[in-house]
């Protein structure tokens, strides 16, 4: 029997042939993601480029176009689309190689590379000043969207009523930071280094108006790279203080109450993503991602010790059943 993963390849190749101007070229696998999404790479006539397969009814690819668009406009370096049918969820993108920032780590130039990151975020926030007209809100109904991922995968016999008045406090709290563009998955394999100084970004169709340290704490205490608390807490302290050079009113607050803006932000984050991992494990048969569920659970352990009012929460993500 063909599979449906098979059967999409087979239309895809058919319509690279019959729809586009590149025709002969050569399909290999580049990557998959969490999602229902895949990633081939084509070569044709010597130039690579990367094709995006995104099943319409699972993983519509409209947002990547508009947004796409409209961060390239800003001069933000994103994947230039040479060829798409979004009724079939077919793409041909540039091709910005495989030098992820995330391989880039373990070189001496690691705190540069960082550097380099943060001034994109400030860039997204002072660039893209529209992101509340064109995106959706990153809203309290959303927020509990995501956190019922990790409800229902992590704390199956926690009723809807207990979980949200354990939670309530931090999704109220989060609704309270001053928002701006939000990538929403901005970490290292999101990122790739294109130049010595120049950070092409990818997978930014999910992006929201939001938190404004959101995107942050998904670089700092990123879900596949670990770094010591003292250095986040000096990089959350340098972040704020670009902001308020670029001129983002915003900013000027309390360093103690922009690095709470951080941890509320990533506890949000932080407790959706080890649903989606459990998820993927037990319903997705992607097992892989457990690989980085101490990483996160730490980071959420961290901040739930931090903040006295968030003890009810500490006890009930005891009980959690994570798949590692």
């Amino acid at each position: 029997m063909i599979s449906v993963v098979d059967e999409r390849r087979a239309l895809l190749a058919d319509w690279l042939e019959k729809k586009t101007s590149f025709r002969g070229g050569v399909l290999s696998i580049a990557s998959a993601d969490a999602s229902f999404r895949r990633y081939f790479r084509l070569l044709q006539d010597g130039k690579s480029y990367i094709v995006m397969d995104a099943p319409p009814d699972l993983e519509p690819s409209l947002a990547f176009v508009e947004i796409g668009t409209w961060m390239k406009q800003a001069g933000i370096l994103v994947p230039e689309i040479f060829a798409h049918d979004l009724d079939l969820g077919f793409l041909v993108l540039s091709d910005f190689g495989d030098h992820h920032f995330q391989d880039a780590l373990g070189d001496e130039s690691w705190n540069s590379l960082y550097q380099l990151a943060t001034n994109e975020l400030v860039n997204f926030q002072n660039s893209l000043g529209s992101a509340e007209e064109k995106l959706p809100t990153f809203s309290k109904s959303w927020q509990w969207k995501e956190l019922d991922i990790f409800r229902a995968w992590c704390l199956p016999d926690v009723s809807n009523e207990e979980f949200q008045e354990t939670f309530n406090a931090l999704v109220e709290s989060i609704d309270q930071i001053p928002k701006a563009f939000m990538h929403r998955d901005f970490h290292c394999r999101n990122l790739l280094l294109c130049s010595s100084n120049e950070l092409g970004v990818i997978d930014f169709q999910g992006a929201m108006f939001g938190p404004v340290t959101y995107d942050l704490v998904s670089l700092l205490r990123d879900c596949y790279v670990e770094n010591e608390e003292d250095w986040i807490s000096r990089e959350v302290a340098s972040f704020q203080q670009k902001l308020i050079s670029a001129g983002l009113a915003f900013a000027k607050v309390e360093t103690e109450e922009f690095m709470r803006w951080f941890d509320l932000a990533g506890l949000q984050r932080h407790l959706k993503c080890i649903g989606i991992f459990n998820r993927l494990k037990i319903r997705d048969n992607k097992p892989d991602y457990m690989n980085d569920v101490p990483r996160v659970q730490a980071y959420i352990e961290t901040v739930l010790h931090r903040y006295p009012e968030l003890k009810s929460a500490k006890t009930l993500f005891q009980k959690a059943n994570i798949q590692i």
